[in-house]
This record gives structure tokens, sequence and C-alpha cells, in this order.
């Protein structure tokens, strides 16, 4: 028996009154009658949970490492919805506190008497061999348990664990209802499990020595979230986690323009300085945004031209840009929090990408010497085209800051930084609410020795809730700018820089306008308008003449319109197939179930009721359930089962009655 401070667990396995829902004086007697807070009763099925007044809070299937928190009836929900994996959230409005609680009820948390006990026995198999297709058992001890369910919730952005385990709940970072208390509390084993698994998946060390790390896990098919891990001495209370969730596809800038984190300007601004190979930054806090915004960046690089990506945690989806046929080769490399390990260092995993050729090169994050190695490479010309990263930071001077002081990059490298992106949450009078946006673009001036020197080109206006271009942006004196025009042929002045950055805005506005549905501004039709963009642009070259502009707008935003609608078509006609398949499977399914019907048993058993008193070959049965499955068309899984067990069950029927004397 384990007791830490009021809460008191107790092996029960061999006691019988475990299984009445009331909590007993003999309960009470065998813990000594010791007051708790939590009681927690244990067999090897379940563990019962009892509060101080002796009701029952729950009882937690054996295969589970987390407990639930009941709802309380005052507490009415704001929200309520259901997850693919069965599960239901409702988000209430918090009784005692501000903010919101996000409870969940995932279905293992009902399974019945009977259904426990299979899984016991599947499990018992399990840990023989190694192998099992029970999901439960899969879920809770080969995948991540509760987060598997977390993960899936598209609305949850950032889970954080504290410990100690069993006392503390897990909270939430809701897209909603930002930071959420949660009805989920962790045990020890629970953390102590998810530790282990980083450190298999990673190969880093997590222990007194190193007692931080940072890594990646994956639910399903390509949910994916980092892992930053801290455990005793540095914790105090033990191991505790922060997983930051990553979006399944990349961010775009329309996507970004609907939901006002950025707007035209930004877009047209951004679209025309990668095109013309600028370096930038995209700093901000944690939690900003700047990693998802330098994702949607990316977007703007045409596919022709080859990227490398440097990061010690994977934080960009790079499956999701090859899949839309980016050339992207993918560097991982060792943590700067490491002092050593397998994974290259940093600024040699820098030095080497160097070498691999003319590419556009993306950094996850720049926080360690290895800056040096980067700018020294950028100031002698070794990168000619766009070079950009993240670096944590709220203000352009911060970001020189970070970088020259922090980081040893010298003070005349840093001028090879065209671009700073300050990217923050803005909050509400009260505080309570925050959204992300763009703040400020600022471009890093070059007449300067001792003290950096830049030019606001966008300054976030907070009455209009956007990014304003600065009049030094419009009355020509960025200096970005006039560099563009002197490397660029096709700009007779400033005036048709200005247009260039208006109508790639205004190209991104278009597509916010005319999608059908959210799906369509993603990444592969963002991709495709981009594509769409830059070969209309070369053949009606719309900065000639007005004639031209009008030419070309009309041009893109007509195959921008027959792209999208003929997407919309064939995602119906896929829907429409669908549905048609799924009720085909079904009709088959209510036939075959009607045949099972009208056939007699004997049909189904290789005649187990035949006079001569032979019994029947199981081959034979599980023959003719093959041929009963090729007649019909399709037959489900879960028939196949059934008479396969019908099949087993008369066998041995039939052999205990054999056994008897005077049988027939």
């Amino acid at each position: 028996m384990e007791e830490h401070e009021e809460i008191i667990t107790k092996d029960c396995e061999e006691c019988e009154k475990i299984c009445s829902s009331t909590l007993s004086d003999d309960c009470i007697n065998c813990i000594g009658n010791r007051k708790f807070k939590i009681l927690r009763l244990k067999n090897d099925l379940f563990t019962k949970e009892y509060d101080k007044k002796r009701r029952l809070l729950a009882v937690i299937p054996f295969f589970m490492d987390v407990r639930f928190d009941h709802r309380p009836e005052d507490l009415k929900p704001r929200e309520t919805y259901f997850l693919t994996t069965g599960a239901k959230v409702d988000i209430c409005e918090s009784g005692s506190n501000v903010g919101y609680a996000y409870f969940i009820k995932i279905p293992e948390i009902n399974v019945t008497f009977q259904e426990l006990m299979d899984i016991k026995k599947e499990f018992d198999k399990f840990k023989e061999s190694n192998i099992t297709e029970n999901e439960y058992i899969k879920k809770w001890f080969l995948g991540y348990g509760i987060l598997e369910h977390l993960l899936r919730d598209p609305k949850v952005l950032e889970i954080n664990i504290n410990p100690p385990g069993n006392k503390t709940p897990m909270r939430i970072v809701h897209a909603d209802y930002d930071e959420c208390v949660t009805n989920i509390y962790p045990s020890e084993d629970f953390l102590n499990y998810l530790a282990t698994r980083l450190k298999i998946n990673t190969g880093r060390p997590l222990n007194k020595a190193q007692p931080q790390l940072d890594g990646e896990i994956a639910v399903g098919k390509g949910t994916k979230a980092r892992v930053a891990a801290i455990a005793d001495p540095f914790s105090v209370f033990g191991t505790g986690y922060s997983i930051r969730k990553h979006r399944e596809r990349p961010w775009t800038l329309p996507l970004f323009m609907s939901n006002k984190m950025a707007n035209s300007w930004f877009a047209g601004l951004m679209s025309l300085c990668i095109a013309h190979g600028r370096t930038f930054l995209s700093a901000g806090p944690r939690g900003s945004g700047k990693t998802s915004l330098l994702g949607s960046l990316l977007l703007e690089i045409l596919p022709k031209y080859r990227i490398l990506t440097i990061e010690d945690t994977q934080e960009l989806p790079i499956a999701a840009y090859k899949k839309l046929g980016y050339d992207l080769l993918p560097l991982k490399v060792r943590s700067a929090l490491l002092k050593e390990g397998m994974e290259l260092p940093f600024d040699t995993g820098l030095r080497t990408s160097l070498r691999l050729g003319d590419s556009c090169l993306i950094i996850g994050e720049i926080r360690s010497k290895e800056a040096k190695v980067l700018y020294e490479a950028m100031r002698v010309g070794a990168m000619s085209n766009v070079v950009a990263g993240t670096v944590h930071s709220d203000s352009p001077y911060g970001v020189y800051d970070r970088v020259v002081n922090d980081l040893d990059v010298p003070k005349g490298s840093f001028k090879v930084t065209d671009l700073i992106i300050i990217v923050n949450q803005i909050k509400s009078t009260t505080g309570l609410s925050r959204k992300r946006r763009v703040i400020q673009v600022t471009e890093v001036l070059k007449d300067w020795q001792d003290e950096p020197k830049f030019q606001d080109l966008m300054v976030y206006d907070p009455k209009k809730d956007e990014l304003v271009p600065t009049k030094e942006l419009l009355n020509g004196k960025s200096i970005l700018l006039k560099q563009i025009m002197e490397r660029t042929s096709g700009y007779k002045g400033y005036k048709d820089i200005i247009n260039d950055i208006r109508l790639r805005g205004w190209a991104k506005e278009l597509h916010v306008k005319l999608v059908h549905d959210a799906e369509q501004l993603e990444a592969q039709h963002i991709s495709k308008a981009n594509v769409l963009f830059a070969k209309l642009f070369e053949q009606v070259k719309p900065l000639e003449s007005k004639k031209n502009e009008k030419e070309f707008m009309l041009k893109f935003q007509k195959h921008l319109k027959a792209m999208l609608d003929a997407d919309l078509k064939l995602r119906k006609a896929q829907k429409k197939a669908r549905e048609q398949l799924e009720k085909q499977k079904k009709k088959q399914e209510e036939e075959m179930q009607k045949r099972i019907s009208q056939k007699p048993l004997s049909d189904y058993t290789g005649g187990i009721g035949q006079k001569d008193g032979r019994l029947p070959d199981s081959t034979g049965i599980l023959a003719q359930i093959t041929s009963l499955q090729a007649s019909s068309g399709g037959f489900t899984d879960r028939i196949v089962d059934r008479l396969e067990y019908l099949a087993e069950y008369f066998k041995g029927v039939w052999s205990r009655f054999k056994s008897k004397d005077g049988m027939d």
C-alpha cells in the first residue's frame, strides 16, 4: 500500500468487497481509519476512487493511466462537440475562477465488465507476444493514451502537464477559449511512460545530469507535436511536459488573411521579397505564431527552387511540402541544449548545408552560436536565394541584441538581414482574450557602425486592427525596395515596384474572396495559385502598361475561379461516390444478415446434426464461410468472426456430448 499525503492507494486484489459500489466500514478499517482526500482501491481489472465523503468518483479500467473529474452540475457547457475518436468535449465557464474548463469524456470509460475481462485476456496474450489487434491496448500501451484524444482535437493547440502526478490537472490552450483547465489528472505512471517514449524516440537523455529534453511525438497518420520535458532536479516536483501541436498542413498567407493575422499589403511585400531572394527573420515571443508564419512564407518560394531546412526538433510539416512537389531537403541537428549526442552539432550541420549547392535556406530557430556561421555565409554571398529563420524577440532592436550580443554575430554581419517581422499576441482590454497579429515589418538599414538603424515599412494600427504601410514605404524611401529595383529589369521606377506589391497582395485577397470553403485556402490550392500568378505575370507583363495590368487581372481572376470551381466540383463528385459506396456496402450487409437468418444453422456448421455421429471438419465449416463470403459480394469481418465463433463453439459441444455413453 502506498500513501502520498492525502491520496491513499490500497491493493484489493483478493478482496471481493471491491466489487461493491459503496465504500464499507470494513474498507475503512482496512486502511487503518486514516483520513484521506482520495482513496484508490485497486485490483487487476480496475481502480475505484472515493472522496473523503465516501462517494464513488470514478471506476478506471486497468489499462488507463489517468483519472477524470466529473463535471459539476452547476457548470453549464458553453460549447459541446465530439472528436473523431468518439470522445465528447464540454467547454464550461469556470465557476470559481476566471476562464474556461475543458471536460472530456472518452469512450474507454464506458467499457462493460465483460469487455474489461476480454481486454484483460488480450492484454495477457499481448505481454507474451507483443502483438495485439485490440484498439484499447494499442492506444494505451503502444500509443500515447489520453494524448491520442487530446491531440486529435483540432481546437487544442497546446497541452501542459505539471507534476506531481494524480494531483495536478492537465491544462490546454484552446483555439477559441485560450487557456483551459481540464478534468484529466495524469498518474506518475503516465509521466514516466511518456519520458521513456521520448528518450527512445529521440535517442536523447532525460536524467539528473540532463534534466531537459526536446522531442516529437506522432499520433494517428499525421498529427505531430513538439514536446519539451523537464525532470528532477530542475523540476522540483518531478517530470513535467509542454506539448505544442503542429498543424498537419502548412499555414498559408490567405489563411492568415482570413483570420486577420496579416493583410494584403503584408502578403504582397513578402511575396516580392521572397521572389527576389531577400533575407528575413520572423521574430516574436513563445506561442506568437512566428514558426507558423515562416511556414506560410515558405509556400511563396516557387517549387522549382531547392529548399534546405535545418531544425533540431521538426516543427515545419515537411511531408506536406514534399507532397505538394517542393524540392525540399530537411536536416536535423543536435539541440542547442545538449552538449553531446549522436546528432550533428547545429554549426556543423549549417556548414554542411552550405556545401549542398545553391538552395533556399530555412532555419527553424536561431538560438545558439551557429548564428555566427549563418551570418558569415550570408555576408560572403554563399547563399544567393532566400535565407530565413525564427528568433525569440519582440522588437527589431531586441532581435539585434539577441543576435549580436547573445549569439556573438559581428555587428557588420547583422546588416545582411533585410527584413525583421515581429509577430505577437494582442490582448483585449480585460486581458482574457488574445489574437495573433503581425505587428511590425522593419527593414535593417546599412549606413551605421555601432548602433543599428531600422526603418518601419508596416506597423500595426490597433484602431483598424491591421497592418498599415508607412510613408517611408509608399513615398520611395525604402532602401530594400531600391536595392531590388537596381538588380531587376522591368521596373521603370519606384511606382512600379509598389504596383507589383499591390498586385501580389490583390491576388491573395482575390483568392480569399473567391473560395467556396476554407479547404480552398489550404496549401495545395495556394501553391497552384502562386504558380499561376508567376506564369501569367511573365507572359502578360502587367507593369508595362495599364492595358497589360487590366488584362493580367482579368486572366488571373478567370483562371483562378475556374481552378477553384473545378476543385469544388471534383470534391462533390468524390463525396457522392463515397456516399453511394457506403449505401451499397450497408445494403450488402443487410442482405447477408437476411440470408443468414433464413438459413438453418446446420448450413453454417458443416452438418453438426448428422445422424452418423461424425464430428464435422472445422476446415469445411470455414470453407463454407469463405464460399458464402465470395457469393455475397462483400462479407463483413464482424459476421465472419461470429461464424468462426459458432464453429468452435459447436465443436466443443460435440466433443463434450461424444464423451457421454449412450449418445445417439
